[in-house]
């Protein structure tokens, strides 16, 4: 073997080595950039009237909440046959999110509202938020999914009763 055999033995060496490490380094950067997704389940209680469908929207953006339009794929409907709903939502990056959720009961798709906007139909916010004289603030309702794993949200339906009236 002539040294130029054994140099030009080396160099292919190194430039294979060379390569490995430019793969290596690039599935790092790869796998760094990658976005931790998350699974968020919805739970639904205290649905007094088993009829009709609840209509969930999760906001990631707090100028769109509680009454823009979120993304398609973070709203959801459920047709109400029990006291209790589910709902999951998967692949969620990380980030704060709030929820509106209501119960339509005569099926427009709205939530009807009475006198002075009050809901006509149950409804509920994300960590139970009420709002003073409206609905809540983005941050009163929000709550962080982060860590790549599985959440839980628990919502409780209001029921704006008419009031009783006194017969004299």
């Amino acid at each position: 073997m002539t040294y130029n055999d054994y140099v030009s033995r080396i160099n292919i060496k190194h430039v294979r080595i060379s390569r490995i490490i430019i793969l290596l380094f690039f599935f790092v950067a790869i796998s760094s950039s990658v976005v931790a997704q998350n699974q968020l389940t919805v739970v639904v209680k205290n649905i007094e009237l088993i009829q009709g469908t609840l209509m969930l929207q999760l906001y990631k953006d707090s100028t769109l909440f509680p009454n823009g339009h979120p993304q398609k794929e973070f709203i959801k409907e459920k047709k109400v046959d029990s006291s209790k709903a589910v709902f999951v939502f998967d692949n969620l990056p990380d980030g704060n999110y709030a929820m509106a959720i209501f119960q339509d009961i005569n099926g427009d798709r709205l939530l009807n509202t009475k006198k002075f906007g009050i809901p006509a139909e149950p409804f509920a916010f994300s960590n139970n938020a009420i709002g003073k004289f409206g609905p809540p603030h983005f941050i009163q309702a929000q709550f962080i999914l982060d860590g790549a794993s599985n959440h839980q949200q628990e919502m409780s339906l209001i029921y704006r009763k008419p009031k009783k009236t006194r017969n004299n």
